[in-house]
């Protein structure tokens, strides 16, 4: 029947296949085979229903798996894995005793497998040495068996049906002999042994002339001779190789192979025109030749070469992905098409001759063989980089990002200067300053000068740009201006190089911004740098060394700017954007006057007459040095904007650098510029800033108001506060109101430093945290006073701490408050502890004070009065119905009394550690039973007591006239401190301000703010080594060690507290009596 047509099938998959004398399934695609070897499958299945014959023999199944593995592992499209797994299971079959192909059939069969399994593992570099193996093995089968014998060809009968006959036996023999030789010889090339690969491949033309892949092979091996640098060089190697090629090319003429490297050949010679016909006859064979296609890329332009992409793209292989990438590239870099080039450049990654080098003997053809001399870079890596440029003009940066990343694992690292900026570029756009300037640093450092190196290091100094202002925000001001200063150098170079550059404008513009920047930092980061004296007039002799030196770095700004100005110029009318680059090459200079300018003020005292002003309105007044300054910024925002009248950026520097001379000016030009842009944050901030610096309010507050639908700036939050301590002052009499605004004053502070770190909203913190009404302790609430007071003591030393370290110490009004809490809190310590650390930090105090006195003495003999200066530009008359209100100034009564009181040494200082008296202690302890600090307060007291007693003390103790008493007490409300303390650690809660009664009628604190019932580690420490004291006591006075858990005690104390000097004191005795005893 008709189904059961087991022989047609059957012998027309053999005869498709040929496998056993000839390259495997020669006419057909892998579509077109596994259609056949389907066929023959099912046709066998259907004669086993019909006939009863048994389906699926070994001799079948042997045949069919080799030519299935054949088409799996040789034709293009296939599946390696498959092909693998039946080349092994074939050679499982042939093992088998019960299998019928025997002599001289299976041995062909074994070494057919063998084979291919070499040429599955040749490409990949780990198993080359088991590819070779294979083929060695095989070959040496194959020697081992003459095809002539007579026996040979009496045993094939049964398994070589299709071709019964000595001749086909022979041929089958040779081919396999050539195939074996030519592997061989393709892994002595890849290792490099090319005496060897030549005698092979020159055998294998023996075993069998007529055969063009073996004629092909040895071509293409002399042709590589010729560009292969490890090779030794033979002179006739160039003639060979044509010949060769010739040859081959007329073996078969329907093969494209010989033409492409024949048009290799002709490149080589310089002969183009050759070269081109031999490409394109190439192409017309195979129109997805991947080597004729890069050649023909070489010679025509883009747009020539459009049609044969065209043409290979429409064909379906997996080698066209030269098409694609030569589409893609057109699309992107002719058309401007970057959507449509990301299609294409995702398909070229797709083919195998971009993404899977390595898997081709011709991929060395794929370079341009009149520069062998350069090393060669993985296409993949290249695509990928092409890529990830589409989709950073496309602003897709994660894909951008994601695609670099890519480019850069295919290309092992080594990408090309051009990608490599590119990436740095798109890390810049997405905030990894560390990671472009990485970048940068990697291709700057090459050693090789290009015009891309421009570029690179313009995106570096921007990079160190933005690190510089992470490490302001960070506190890091150090590497701050070692970022400054990287970036400076990495310019200046340019400044040699390419001094000539059209673009240099932009160099010179971003170096200015990088010395203007240096406004930022603290002064005393400036001490070890050096300054020329020459640069600097006489006023300047009165700043301290490191202002000077700041002041000098952000000059260098000016000139950088001027520069800029000038390259501007040179182009004049020619650029249309001539007008434009002036403007703003001239506002920046405005700006970088002004940083001068406030750098000049704030170290003469900006800030320091006793009010919260921030303006330099009076410093401008009174100093030459800074008038002059403001005049020339002013003149440079005026010709920014005679130029570039809708400028809003130029428009709010005028009107900050007119606020120090006339307010109502200054006022129009901030209103000019939120009227050009009314998102703009920064004249919003200003004007509502002017307005509270005056006694507008309401108008202020509505600025402010409208400030927080534009941008979240610490500006606001910092004027929010302003006026808020100013309504407390006017709800002065209400102490609950007053206080009230004072809380939400620091509350204010606290959301501008979550922003930023603000040095206004440090100071204003500082100040408003501690004004609290301390009202609570009249009520008996104890926990909380002692809580709260703490607590605003510590942030406000810390918030000034902090501000001095921003600011460097130039506001001598935080200087004076700086010291007196040093002082403050050495006091503090002093009455505590007792201890050396304490009596330095008054002293250091007192010096700090004294400086700033000296200061303050040479801030008022170098400020002049009032000056008159001319403008350049406009005429802007000083109104003096606009002066500021007059301050007063630091109440310089209380620094007088603290520098005049003595502070005593040490040795000399007998006062107790504690003096509070011992009734108030225990009856402390009595009203807040569930208070730690009142119960170790009165173990503290009576321990001073206890050591200072005197026959004419009336002490408990000499009441009770028993120390065993008074020992007890202390351990007694030792424990309980102990106990209170740390349940309060274990339990962590907040604490609110007890209610209290006026006539009947509770009255609550509302907006006080809670503060957390977490005790101090000091306290802890000190209740757990007064307590491990005690519990020794009687030891100690019998000179005995003491107990183990005294001693772990007493470092668990020193480890919540380094500082605790009693428990360092006890453990120090108890070590010294241990090693005594």
């Amino acid at each position: 029947t008709s189904r059961a047509q087991f022989g047609v099938p059957y012998l027309q998959a053999l005869s498709a296949w040929s496998g056993m004398y000839l390259t495997p399934w020669p006419f057909c695609t892998i579509g077109q085979a596994r259609t056949i070897l389907r066929n023959a499958r099912d046709s066998i299945t259907a004669a086993g229903k019909a006939w009863g014959r048994p389906t699926n023999s070994k001799i079948e199944q042997i045949f069919l798996h080799t030519a299935e593995a054949d088409l799996e592992g040789g034709l293009v499209g296939g599946f390696v894995i498959e092909a693998e797994r039946l080349y092994k299971r074939v050679l499982d079959l042939l093992a088998e005793d019960d299998v019928s192909v025997e002599g001289y059939a299976a041995t062909m069969l074994k070494t057919h497998c063998l084979l291919g399994l070499g040429k599955l593992y040749l490409y990949d570099a780990e198993r080359l040495s088991e590819a070779e193996a294979f083929a060695r093995n095989a070959l040496d089968i194959l020697s081992s068996v003459d095809p002539t014998q007579r026996n040979c060809i009496d045993s094939q009968s049964i398994c070589f049906y299709p071709w019964n006959n000595s001749a086909l036996n022979k041929m089958s023999h040779s081919f396999h002999m050539c195939m074996s030789r030519q592997l061989v010889a393709e892994a002595c090339i890849r290792s490099s042994r090319y005496d060897d690969a030549k005698l092979f491949l020159s055998d294998a033309v023996k075993d069998l002339p007529g055969n063009f892949d073996a004629a092909f092979a040895l071509a293409s091996f002399h042709l590589r001779m010729m560009f292969d640098s490890d090779a030794d060089s033979c002179e006739n190697n160039d003639a060979l190789a044509r010949t060769l090629l010739l040859k081959a090319a007329k073996m078969d003429t329907t093969r494209s192979g010989p033409f492409a490297l024949l048009g290799v050949w002709y490149e080589s010679q310089n002969d183009e025109a050759r070269a081109k016909g031999c490409y394109q006859k190439a192409l017309a064979i195979d129109p997805s030749h991947p080597v004729a296609g890069r050649g023909l890329k070489r010679i025509l332009s883009l747009d020539e070469l459009q049609p044969f992409c065209e043409r290979a793209t429409k064909q379906n292989s997996p080698v066209n992905g030269w098409a694609w990438r030569c589409l893609g590239q057109k699309r992107s870099w002719v058309d401007g098409e970057d959507s449509s080039a990301v299609i294409c450049f995702q398909q070229a990654l797709r083919c195998r001759d971009i993404q899977g080098q390595g898997s081709d003997s011709h991929e060395m053809f794929y370079l341009d063989p009149k520069n062998t001399s350069i090393v060669p870079v993985r296409e993949s890596g290249e695509t990928w980089g092409e890529l990830a440029n589409c989709y950073r003009r496309l602003g897709k940066y994660s894909a951008a990002t994601r695609a670099y990343e890519e480019a850069s694992i295919a290309s092992d690292g080594c990408l090309s200067p051009s990608t490599c900026c590119a990436w740095a570029q798109v890390q810049l756009d997405l905030g990894l300053y560390d990671e472009a300037a990485e970048k940068c640093d990697v291709i700057l450092s090459s050693g090789t000068t290009s015009p891309i190196h421009q570029l690179v290091a313009y995106i570096e100094s921007e990079a160190l740009l933005a690190m510089a202002k992470q490490d302001v925000q960070e506190g890091k001001f150090g590497l701050c201006l070692s970022h400054l200063q990287k970036g400076i150098d990495r310019l200046n170079s340019l400044s040699v190089q390419f001094s000539s550059s059209e673009n240099f404008y932009c160099v010179t513009k971003l170096l200015g911004d990088l010395y203007t920047f240096a406004e930022s930092l603290p002064s005393y980061v400036f001490i070890l740098s050096s300054f020329s004296e020459e640069t600097h007039d006489d006023e300047s002799t009165f700043l301290s060394h490191e202002v000077q030196n700041q002041m000098s770095f952000i000059a260098k700004g000016e000139e950088a700017y001027m520069m800029a100005q000038k390259l501007a110029e040179i182009e004049g009318d020619s650029d249309e954007d001539y007008p434009y680059l002036v403007a703003s090459a001239s506002s920046d200079l405005g700006t970088n006057l002004l940083a001068q300018a406030r750098v000049c003020s704030a170290a003469l005292g900006e800030g320091s007459g006793g009010g919260t002003k921030t303006s330099m309105f009076d410093m401008a007044a009174r100093s030459g040095k800074i008038m002059d300054l403001i005049t020339r910024s002013i003149n440079s925002y005026t010709k920014a904007i005679d130029l570039n009248p809708h400028d809003a950026s130029a428009w709010n520097g005028l009107g900050t650098a007119l606020a120090t001379v006339d307010p109502l000016l200054s006022q129009h030009a901030f209103c000019r510029a939120l009227q050009i842009d009314k998102m703009l944050a920064d004249p919003l901030s200003n004007v509502g800033m002017m307005y509270a610096d005056f006694g507008k309010t309401d108008t202020s507050s509505e600025v402010l108001d409208a400030l927080t639908q534009v941008a979240d700036t610490p500006l606001m939050w910092v004027g929010r506060g302003l006026l808020l301590e100013k309504s407390s002052i006017e709800w002065k009499g209400q102490e609950g109101s007053s206080e009230a605004c004072m809380i939400k004053a620091a509350d204010a502070y606290r959301a501008a430093l979550q922003i930023m770190q603000n040095p206004a909203a440090l100071m204003g913190l500082s100040l408003t945290c501690r004004r609290s009404y301390n009202g609570f302790g009249k009520s008996g609430d104890t926990v909380y006073s002692y809580l709260s007071d703490k607590a605003s003591k510590s942030e406000s030393t810390i918030s000034m701490k902090i501000h001095q370290n921003l600011t460097g110490s130039g506001n001598l009004g935080a200087c004076y408050l700086d010291s007196l809490m040093t002082i403050e809190e050495g006091l503090e310590r002093l009455t505590a502890l007792n201890d050396s650390e304490s009596l330095s930090m008054i002293k250091e105090g007192k010096s700090d004070l004294a400086a700033v006195k000296i200061r303050t003495e040479i801030s008022d003999k170098f400020i002049s009065p009032q000056r008159k200066t001319e403008f350049n530009y406009v005429p802007l008359p000083t109104k003096t119905s606009l002066h500021p209100r007059v301050t007063g100034m630091f109440p310089s009564d209380l620094v007088d009394v603290v520098n005049n009181e003595s502070v005593p040494d040490a040795g000399e200082c007998d006062l107790p550690p504690d003096t509070c008296n011992i009734y108030d202690a225990r009856n402390n302890a009595l009203l807040n039973p569930e208070t730690g600090e009142a119960w170790l307060q009165y173990a503290k007291t009576l321990l001073n007591e206890l050591s200072f007693a005197t026959s004419t003390s009336p002490t408990e103790v000499r009441e009770s006239g028993n120390m065993a008493y008074a020992l007890n007490v202390i351990k007694y409300a030792a424990t309980k401190a102990l106990q209170l303390l740390q349940n309060r650690v274990i339990h962590a809660s907040l604490i609110t301000p007890r209610r209290l009664i006026h006539q009947g009628t509770p009255v609550e604190y509302s907006e006080k703010s809670v503060v957390s019932s977490i005790p101090s580690t000091t306290l802890i420490s000190e209740a757990k080594s007064l307590l491990s004291w005690v519990e020794d006591a009687d030891s100690l006075n019998r000179g005995d060690p003491g107990s183990r858990a005294s001693h772990v005690s007493l470092q668990e104390s020193l480890l919540l507290d380094p500082s605790n000097v009693f428990a360092m004191e006890v453990l120090q005795m108890l070590d010294e009596l241990n090693n005594y005893s």
